[in-house]
Order: C-alpha cells, then structure tokens, then sequence
C-alpha cells in the first residue's frame, strides 16, 4: 500500500506516544496524541485547557484502570468489565478537547492491548451516531466479534491493528472523497 505523507506520519509518531507512556511520561503522551491525533477538538481549548482538572480526572480513574491492565482484547469477555470501560470513558469524554473521540486514543496508550481508538467516520460508519458511553462500550463488542480471529499486524496489538484498517477502509476512503469533492469545488470557482 503507498501510505501518503499523514498517514505515514501517524504510522511513525504512534511508537512516541507509546515510549512516552513506557518512561512514565504519561500527560506528555497524552498531550501529544491529543494535539495532534485529536487536534479538531483540541485546537479550540488548547489555551483555556484545564491541565489540573485533566490530572485529577487521570488520578480517579488510575484504580479504575489498574483493574484492567494485563487484560487483552482478543481474550477478555467485555460484559465483565463494562462498568469499569464506561466509568473510563464517561471520564474522559467529559472533557473539552477530548470528547468523544480522543477519549479512546488515551484510553488505548494506557492500554494497547485492550482499548480500539475510533474517529467520527469510523464510529459512523459503524451506525454508533451518538457517541456515548453505551456507543463506545457496543463498539468495542462489535470489533470483538468482527475481529476476534484476526491475525495481528506485526509488532501491533489486536487493538490496534483494528484500528489501523478502519482508518485504511474508512476514514482514508472517506478523507479522500472529501477531498476530491473539494478540488471539483474549487475547480467551479
């Protein structure tokens, strides 16, 4: 496949967030993701973005998390934990610039194994219009389903590796639609 210049860029900037996280770099990790895999949200709070309230949220869910680690997607029965995987997301997603979509992208650097990110075209396509915690909890038991006997990419996690080709089967597709629609748009001008 000839990646262009974006993706690869996010093909080579996701092992930073990863080495972030691993030195304990945690909201420099998130930060990053957030400015630039989550920048249509969280370009409009960068200046008024409430770093203590972000760390007190990450502090309540820390327990919450710590239940979960160790646990893999391809294995874990989601029922099980549904409550823990709403109370983390209804957390995070609460807050501005991150939403509803940057809340699985921090969620899945806290745990590749287990937490599959997800975009607007992606959670549309999919038919979870509202994104909420039910949505994003259906979501994940979907891709479970869907994926649950799916080789991994080498050197990814099942998470991610769903992720990657939802981004190549959806958003890729439908980014460049958009932008084709835009240049016959100009064209007309």
């Amino acid at each position: 496949m000839n990646k262009g210049s974006s993706d690869q860029l996010r093909t080579e900037i996701y092992p930073i967030y990863l080495n972030l996280i691993k030195k304990n770099l945690e909201i420099e990790a998130y930060i990053l993701i957030l400015s630039t895999w989550n920048f249509a949200a969280f370009r409009y709070v960068m200046t008024t973005f409430n770093l203590g309230k972000f760390k007190k949220t990450l502090k309540k869910i820390e327990p919450i998390y710590q239940k979960l680690k160790g646990l893999d997607f391809k294995k874990v029965n989601l029922d099980n934990y549904e409550k823990e995987i709403k109370t983390i997301y209804s957390s995070l997603s609460a807050i501005g610039g991150i939403k509803i979509t940057g809340a699985p992208k921090l969620m899945h650097l806290k745990n590749p194994k287990l937490f599959v990110m997800w975009d607007n075209y992606i959670r549309k396509y999919y038919g979870f219009n509202r994104g909420d915690t039910k949505d994003y909890f259906d979501f994940l038991k979907l891709m479970q389903k869907k994926f649950r006997n799916f080789k991994t990419r080498k050197g990814r996690t099942l998470a991610r590796t769903i992720d990657e080709i939802n981004m190549e089967k959806i958003t890729e597709r439908k980014l460049k639609l958009w932008k084709g629609y835009k240049i016959k748009e100009s064209r007309r001008s």
